[in-house]
């Protein structure tokens, strides 16, 4: 495959190649690898997802698969079977990276770790990321992202004004998303490391630290003895006032924030409210954000949030509309940004969250069928014949 990354590209570069020639053996699943996996296939990395027919993994039952699984061709193998693991042993030979999320010991018993794999491709690039890293005292601890936002200290963090929140307070997990940015920077990393060295790396991917990292301000603020946000403030620290209000209209809701001395000027003029000495400090405002807050909820009550933050925008108040998921759907800015896409199957899916000058913001091709790309990965990349093929298929090893 490539060296690593393709030159710099110029401004007439054509960006869906940026990738290519990057081959990626993709033994993740559920949310984290597979969209960060998504993103280097919409950059023009080749993406080959390694699936079980017989174990097909439990999100093929969740919306989500086919969002985070575009730009990705798929292939049936069992890799506990001595053929299996010889098969995934010349994949990777022919491959750059390795992305793996299972327990540590999943791939190590079937001859698949990073020291089975670099003895075939010494270059090679392995991506683990798991729930609380490779080593430590609780490294063999089970969890997904939503156990993990309660471990990180997220979830108290958290105010819900809705109680049928799902997800330890956020929907959908917040650690998955984080931790897949964190996986798609470090593996362009590694290729400009490896273009530059010649060396391969193994990469220890905790979600639990990707999440953490993610904190300073309330770690921070914690180590040095501060009040730090906890379950059911929804007011932003070092801000006030500060808060999500309810406006005029059903669930109708407006976060706003005031920071600084300029954006209380703002809010001031905004609300038609005289100067009060007792507020002229940040410090005496946080002090008294109980009844600054108040201020606020009478003044949205009265008006829409679009009227809200229209006034309260055009005076330099930072402030937002807290959308419904449905909203954001039909975000009429998002809509002319592309961010929403429907792909050839007919189901759709989300562009990469940037563009580049002319527009473009990745390819987006529809998720694979189970196994449908056998033929490619076993036939025309390793050369296997049909009738060895069949063989592998009836004693399970293609599965």
């Amino acid at each position: 495959m490539s060296d690593g990354l393709s030159p710099a590209p110029s401004a007439t570069a054509d960006w869906t190649q940026c990738l290519n020639g990057v081959r990626v053996v993709d033994f993740s699943w559920v949310v984290a690898g597979p969209m960060a996996t998504k993103r280097l296939g919409a950059m023009g990395a080749e993406i080959i997802k390694i699936e079980s027919a017989t174990r097909p993994e439990f999100s093929l039952r969740h919306a989500w698969f086919s969002v985070v699984n575009n730009n990705k061709r798929s292939c049936t193998l069992n890799i506990a079977s001595a053929e299996g693991q010889a098969l995934i042993h010349a994949l990777v030979a022919k491959s750059d990276i390795v992305v793996e999320n299972f327990s540590s010991r999943v791939l190590t018993k079937n001859n698949l770790s990073y020291d089975d794999l670099r003895k075939v491709k010494p270059d090679i690039i392995y991506v683990s990321a798991s729930g609380l890293g490779r080593t430590g005292p609780e490294n063999e601890m089970l969890a997904y992202g939503s156990l993990l936002q309660g471990y990180s200290g997220r979830v108290a963090m958290i105010g819900a004004m809705n109680a049928g929140l799902e997800g330890m307070g956020i929907a959908p997990g917040w650690t998955d998303p984080v931790t897949s940015l964190w996986e798609g920077f470090l593996i362009l990393a590694a290729l400009r490391h490896r273009r530059e060295t010649g060396e391969g790396c193994y990469i220890d991917l905790s979600m639990l630290e990707a999440s953490v990292t993610l904190l300073p301000d309330a770690l921070l603020h914690a180590a040095l003895g501060q009040a730090t946000a906890e379950q059911g403030s929804e007011s932003e620290i070092g801000a006030s006032p500060s808060g999500c209000f309810r406006c005029k209209g059903e669930d109708a809701w407006l976060a706003v924030s005031v920071r600084d001395d300029g954006e209380w000027r703002g809010l001031r003029a905004a609300l038609d409210v005289p100067n009060d000495p007792a507020f002229s400090s940040r410090e005496a405002r946080i002090a008294g954000r109980t009844g600054l807050n108040a201020i606020v909820a009478a003044w949205c009550a009265g008006r829409t949030a679009v009227e809200a933050e229209a006034t309260l925008q055009s005076h330099g108040v930072p402030s937002a509309i807290s959308q419904g998921i449905r909203e954001v759907l039909d975000d009429p800015h998002l809509k002319e940004r592309d961010l929403f896409r429907q792909v050839g199957d007919g189901s759709w899916s989300i562009a990469l969250p940037w563009m580049e000058a002319g527009g473009w913001r990745g390819g987006l091709s529809a998720p694979p069928k189970l196994g449908a790309d056998n033929d490619y990965v076993f036939g025309e990349l390793l050369g296997v014949s049909p009738e060895e093929q069949a063989r592998l298929k009836a004693a399970g090893v293609i599965a």
